[in-house]
């Protein structure tokens, strides 16, 4: 099947559903805190050079690192550029490293309040959509902001060995951001074009989420699995707890499908969408899903390519 084009000017969900896709964003961040109550503050976590409280600091809202309130004033000034992640982070950390378990929350608590207050002033349904840069590129401010549920989704996996339980919504809303960020950065990079679009499924247990890329313009419809699933077009399923795993980097995307944790539909399709990927940039949260795609490819052309040397080797073997 066919996914629905974009139309000029679509810039994903922030442009199709802005409430919504803010009212989503707060819910995870909800939930998120609702869930570090399990959270030993001195347990382990799943990188060994991380520890709970490195892990929320750096999702937390902090005057010395880059709060709603600088994203906006960027936003509305144009300017695009903006410093590494890991230096903005590591700053963070440098200037919090004996912050205390009620600073931390404070600051995380801090961050969810700045994207409600947002969300619900007059000023969102533009600011929303202008543009600004940052880790994913440079991609409209509203989108970046819902990207910080993708975070939430990677750190509640983290802390998992520490006791927390991931919300459902924390992952699931952190697969849409996910996604709606990658056709972000494919749109940016000019990769798609009318020729050959990024189409591109994953379905979950609960939800189907789809992109595609064309040019500038990016749709992403998301739907629950038994409403939206198809046979046709290129996909990915897996849980979404496995799609975060790999596009976080905690786990290899060929591990994953030799364990059968991810299957895919469509080679041609796949293969082509991979090429687009790779010529998109290198930024976070888009490297796994690149990675998931390209070892599916990789592994279907190795034994495309054994079936053929067999073939003839048979073939061969018959005519002598």
């Amino acid at each position: 099947m066919t996914l629905p084009r974009p139309e000029s000017a679509d810039r994903g969900r922030i442009s199709s559903d802005p409430d919504a896709v803010i009212a989503e964003t707060v819910a995870a961040w909800d939930a998120f805190l609702l869930a570090l109550a399990d959270v030993d503050r001195d347990g382990p976590t799943r990188t060994s050079n991380r520890s709970v409280a490195r892990v929320l600091t750096v999702l937390g809202s902090w005057p010395e690192g880059r709060p709603l309130e600088h994203l906006r004033a960027d936003a509305i000034a144009g300017r695009h550029g903006a410093e590494a992640l890991d230096d903005t982070e590591g700053r963070v950390l440098a200037m919090r490293a004996h912050a205390t378990d009620d600073q931390i929350l404070a600051a995380l608590i801090r961050a969810r309040d700045d994207i409600a207050a947002w969300g619900a002033s007059t000023e969102f349904a533009a600011e929303s959509l202008l543009e600004v840069g940052g880790p994913l590129g440079v991609v409209p401010l509203g989108t970046m902001v819902a990207a910080s549920s993708y975070q939430l989704a990677v750190a509640s996996r983290d802390l998992a060995p520490a006791g927390m339980h991931t919300p459902d919504i924390v992952v699931d809303a952190g697969v849409c951001s996910l996604l709606d960020s990658v056709g972000a950065v494919v749109a940016a990079s000019g990769s798609a074009t009318e020729k050959a679009p990024l189409d591109l499924s994953v379905d979950t247990p609960r939800l189907s989420v789809r992109i595609c890329v064309v040019g500038a313009d990016w749709r992403v419809d998301v739907g629950e699995r038994s409403d939206t699933a198809t046979d046709g077009g290129p996909s990915l399923t897996c849980t979404p707890d496995v799609l975060v795993d790999i596009a976080s980097g905690r786990l290899a995307a060929p591990v994953a499908y030799a364990r059968g944790a991810i299957q895919a539909h469509d080679l041609v399709g796949l293969l082509r969408v991979a090429t687009i990927l790779a010529s998109a940039p290198g930024l976070p949260g888009t490297e796994g899903l690149r990675a998931a795609v390209g070892a599916y490819a990789a592994t279907t052309r190795a034994a495309d390519a054994m079936g053929r040397a067999v073939g003839g080797a048979w073939r061969r073997l018959r005519r002598e």
